[in-house]
């Protein structure tokens, strides 16, 4: 969405969010906060824009607020000073400011309160068609830009804390936008979709009259809605957001990095994302307590996103007296020198990914929590890019309204995505049959796209007798072994021209459990074609990583004649991520390993060990001017014969560059 006014959001790259949810049990806030401790605390970490607290979640502001509820604890207007500071440093500043979570305005006026199936209302969420946005939200924001001219908001508590509302007021207005007077209670019944679709567009019509009322205030004052337009939104860009963000999981962030960061690279609009710098076992609001990570960690957390190109903000909590304490700054100034050395490489890098798995709206609108969280609905594509990204694949995340950029792809994977439109089909068809290669999978294929596929179902899914009961479990053939994955399982029939690939086995000896049925078939079209694999191994590979399920994935792709622009030896734990800048090919390392077992008791990596001996291949004309690796530029082996550039790596720290040019 074009923009009027400028975005400084396009040219930061290192920030620091502080937040605190003031509360009504607050005592102390900001009565050790002064001017001098503030300069020289963000001195250590020197950072290009922050973030810190003015509303949480408990509904109370951290500032003397003319508008809603000031939390009792404010000693100190600790905004004014961040403010004048901030100002002096030339540092932006944004607010964290929780939007449709506010458990106090929903306590001083219940009529706000959302309504769930059963009639029973939410103390802490909001109803989007109450008067909640209008008479506070948009108030206390005008007022945050008019008393302090703060430079952004970062609304949180948003879609993620949405869900749909059973109010009188949402179900008259859906009436009379749909003309639909059945109003559905669950999934499965009579217009449930339509139900869903109509609280999306509320939500969407909520951020765009905040976003539009702080604009008309001050122009360069910019909105994010957090995790809007990430892989839990994937439709397209309606809102007039000036960025994008989230903050990932508070424990195997980088896992959240990976997805949501593909996500949002494929945007157009300027991004970032947040890790949280602290962490901790068990549950959020359980024991033990919060700890900081290590730099380590962080770093190791933060580089996934530095090599596609983003922006980072690390979380840092400060004391409920506004002091920042000294050596989490220094900690954070270490995190802070390790992205800025790889700043003037990756910062608004491109892709040059050659493989790219869908992540379609319709698919994921029909599986997940609605509405806007992950459910299950996620699990097939995280698997499925985990297997490319650990057979280092260069790999995108594609969202249904880019399959206009399929020719800039070899392979596009399509794991266990229902509800194909004819549009997607049509484009998969053209992509094969121009030499891509599209690997599909899911006991739908046969009954949703027998055509693209070059199956028809033969029968109910499969079943076969255990030791336990019956069940779906089968096992596919790996290179003399084999790996159990789990149903459904379709059985299908080849139609001409389509071969099978392998077959299921009932038990894991080759020679006596190999069935009929097939697993795997290929539909040759044009000089590409089109694998199925009929059960879902992709989830399957989600919830256990199993190194033969990888390897059975591997061959396959392995199998097809792909001629890889970039190809990268080394263990699972290395990951590559191509890129362009400036007329230098960029191959991100990225060292996903760690030198203790992690485990849900055990979350934080004191040691990373370095990958050795790393072995990449680059096809091109010419040879090359320069090869070295980056941060430090250090020159490397290399050799070029027949269209093919050979460089040797010997150690992959947590995060190298390989620079081409």
């Amino acid at each position: 969405m074009a923009k009027v006014h400028a975005n400084w959001h396009e040219d930061v790259f290192f920030g620091i969010h502080y937040d605190l949810h003031a509360s009504a049990d607050d005592t102390v806030l900001g009565k050790e906060l002064t001017a001098e401790h503030l300069r020289e605390r963000l001195d250590r970490v020197r950072p290009d824009w922050i973030q810190c607290d003015c509303k949480g979640h408990a509904g109370y502001t951290s500032w003397p607020t003319q508008v809603g509820s000031t939390s009792p604890g404010v000693v100190k207007d600790a905004l004014r000073i961040t403010r004048d500071v901030t100002k002096e440093l030339g540092i932006r500043l944004g607010m964290h400011y929780s939007g449709v979570w506010d458990t106090r305005a929903v306590e001083l006026h219940p009529e706000w309160g959302r309504i769930d199936a059963k009639g029973e209302r939410s103390p802490h969420m909001t109803c989007r068609m109450s008067g909640y946005t209008d008479e506070l939200l948009i108030p206390q924001m005008l007022e945050l830009v008019e008393k302090y001219d703060v430079d952004g908001f970062w609304v949180d508590g948003e879609n993620w804390a949405s869900a749909p509302c059973w109010c009188e007021k949402c179900q008259a207005e859906f009436t009379r936008r749909t003309g639909i007077k059945d109003i559905p209670a669950e999934a499965g019944q009579a217009n449930w979709d339509a139900w869903l679709a109509f609280h999306r567009d509320l939500f969407i019509e909520h951020v765009t009259r905040y976003a539009e009322a702080v604009h008309a205030k001050k122009p360069e004052c910019l909105i994010c809605s957090n995790w809007m337009y990430t892989v839990r939104q994937p439709e397209p860009v309606r809102c007039p957001v000036d960025y994008l963000s989230g903050d990932y999981d508070w424990r195997w962030g980088v896992y959240r990095a990976a997805v949501e960061g593909r996500v949002l690279d494929s945007r157009g609009l300027p991004w970032d994302l947040m890790a949280w710098g602290f962490t901790k076992g068990g549950e959020m609001d359980g024991t033990p307590p919060w700890v900081e990570k290590t730099a380590t960690h962080l770093c190791q957390e933060v580089c996934e996103v530095v090599a596609l190109g983003g922006a980072v903000m690390v979380y840092n909590l400060p004391q409920r007296t506004g002091w920042l304490t000294g050596w989490h700054q220094d900690l954070l100034g270490e995190v802070a020198r390790f992205c800025r050395a790889r700043q003037d490489v990756c910062f608004k890098s491109h892709t040059r990914s050659e493989a790219a798995v869908l992540h379609l709206a319709d698919h994921y609108y029909a599986h997940n929590d609605p509405l806007y969280n992950y459910g299950e609905a996620v699990r097939p594509i995280e698997g499925a890019l985990h297997v490319l990204l650990e057979t280092q694949r260069s790999t995108d995340i594609l969202l249904q309204e880019h399959l206009d950029r399929l020719d800039r792809y070899k392979l596009v994977v399509a794991p266990e995505q229902t509800r194909l439109s004819k549009e997607t089909l049509a484009a998969l068809e053209t992509f094969a049959r121009n030499g891509g290669f599209v690997i599909a999978s899911g006991d739908h294929l046969a009954r949703e796209c027998s055509e693209l596929v070059g199956v028809v179902a033969d029968g109910d899914p499969l079943r076969r007798e255990s030791s336990r009961k019956k069940d779906s479990i089968f096992y596919l053939p790996v290179d003399g072994r084999a790996v159990g994955t789990g149903g459904p399982w379709k059985p299908v029939r080849p139609a001409k021209g389509t071969e099978v690939l392998c077959c299921l086995m009932e038990e894991q000896e080759s020679e006596k459990d190999t069935t009929d049925w097939p697993a795997v078939t290929r539909r040759k079209v044009g000089r590409g074609a089109v694998i199925a694999i009929h059960g879902p191994v992709f989830r399957d590979y989600f919830v256990g990583h199993y190194p033969l399920l990888r390897r059975f994935v591997a061959k396959l792709i392995d199998g097809q004649p792909i001629d890889w622009t970039v190809t990268a030896q080394g263990p699972s734990w290395l990951e590559i991520v191509v890129r362009e800048k400036d007329e230098r090919l960029l191959v991100n390392l990225v060292n996903r390993g760690a030198g203790e077992t992690l485990y849900p008791n055990r979350l934080i990596i004191e040691q990373l060990p370095a990958i050795p001996n790393v072995t990449i291949r680059i096809r091109r004309e010419s040879p090359p001017r320069q090869v070295d690796l980056a941060p430090d530029h250090m020159p490397v082996e290399w050799r070029f014969a027949d269209g093919v550039l050979t460089v040797e790596v010997p150690l992959v720290h947590i995060h190298n560059i390989l620079v081409v040019q």
